[in-house]
């Protein structure tokens, strides 16, 4: 068993992604990560051996929590399918707006800028993406069995994938500056993409 971190991994890991984000991954050096949290060199390579190590724990620490962001919002959600792919939509946009020069997403952002390098970052990029898909996908088909509408896998996962694909174009659209009224009408319009009779509230999950 190895020895107990004498530091704060979460607050170590705050830093580092703040840095990472920011900055970009060539641009950021464990030096700076070290300097940010207050933590000494010899203990950040004690705990993560190298800079590519310590980046690929922040990504995948910022992929869960984007994960977790998605099946939270659309399973806590009130009201229709409809109504839970717009609270998707205005969770990610708020999320985007609040960022510092509306810098976009980490896992976006790392995907194409280090996919062809590190090939871990296309894994966890495809295991979040599967998981977000996973979340919607629950909650659509939960609509489409209360409304008593047939839906095969292919179609429920088509769906899924459409509005995953669509909250991470708002992501995009929001770092190249679009207006925020923009991306609520593009939120509004594409929230409307599900079939009419998926419209009448879901009931509440108990458990």
């Amino acid at each position: 068993m190895g020895r107990p971190r004498q530091f704060d991994e979460s607050a170590l890991l705050d830093a580092a992604t703040e840095l990472f984000w920011s900055q970009g991954f060539e641009q950021t050096s464990v030096e700076d990560v070290s300097r940010a949290s207050g933590i000494g060199n010899g203990s950040i390579y004690a705990a993560y051996r190298s800079k590519r190590a310590l980046f690929l724990a922040v990504f995948e620490r910022y992929c869960e929590g984007r994960a977790r962001l998605v099946r939270e919002v659309v399973t806590s959600a009130p009201g229709s399918a409809h109504a839970a792919v717009r609270a998707l939509f205005e969770a990610i946009i708020d999320d985007c707006v609040s960022q510092p020069d509306r810098r976009g997403c980490l896992m976006l952002n790392s995907i194409a800028q280090l996919g062809s390098r590190l090939p871990e970052v296309i894994s966890i990029g495809n295991r979040t993406t599967a998981a977000m898909e996973s979340s919607v996908a629950d909650r659509l088909r939960r609509a489409a069995e209360e409304s008593g509408a047939e839906l095969d896998a292919p179609t429920l996962a088509a769906y899924s994938a459409t509005v995953v694909m669509t909250a991470q174009g708002l992501i995009q659209l929001s770092r190249l500056g679009t207006p925020l009224g923009r991306l609520r009408d593009i939120a509004e319009v594409s929230s409307r993409n599900l079939p009419a009779g998926w419209n009448a509230p879901v009931a509440d999950r108990v458990g």
